[in-house]
């Protein structure tokens, strides 16, 4: 994959990742009808219960504390592949692994609240999001620069098949 590829599979992660944190974080600052539709968007990924959600002014955002940072670990993810250009040593082939590792933090902290071995908090909660997002945010990015590149790469053989 070509750094351009990488330059530019970034930069759509982060613009679409991005967009997705200001849609879960736009309930507070909207209408009640818009706040409405927000809240019933996201209600389909997220239980959304107010005891678990961040708060601006008394209102929720559109979800909970793991799952808003499960969506700000994907625009770092994008930031971070950018920065590195792609050259962690993951390939897509190990997505499965590396999700499944990213997910056993959060699995044991809720597990944990669960079965009364303790009570999990905001902060563990946001961390073991982060830690998904992250992981997941890196495959997104990885996934979006293959397209860029093929994409570009076909683009590329249908001008040089054409007359």
């Amino acid at each position: 994959m070509k750094p351009i590829d990488i330059q530019r599979g970034s930069i759509v992660a982060f613009a679409s990742t991005s967009f997705l944190v200001l849609l879960a974080s736009l309930p507070p600052f909207v209408a009640e009808s818009g706040r409405s539709i927000l809240m019933d968007a996201f209600s389909i990924v997220c239980h959304q219960l107010p005891s678990r959600s961040p708060h601006i002014d008394g209102v929720s955002l559109a979800v909970c504390h793991r799952c808003y940072a499960i969506y700000l670990g994907f625009p770092v993810a994008a930031l971070l592949f950018r920065t590195f250009r792609g050259a962690w040593p993951f390939s897509v082939r190990s997505a499965p692994w590396m999700l499944g590792l990213a997910v056993l933090p959060a699995v044991v902290d809720w597990g944990g609240d669960v079965v009364g071995i303790w009570q999990n908090s905001v902060g563990s909660r946001m961390v073991t999001g982060g830690i998904m997002g992250v992981a997941a945010g890196y495959f997104l990015v990885a996934a979006i620069a293959d397209m860029v590149s093929q994409k570009r790469t076909s683009g590329s053989q249908h001008k040089e098949s054409t007359p």
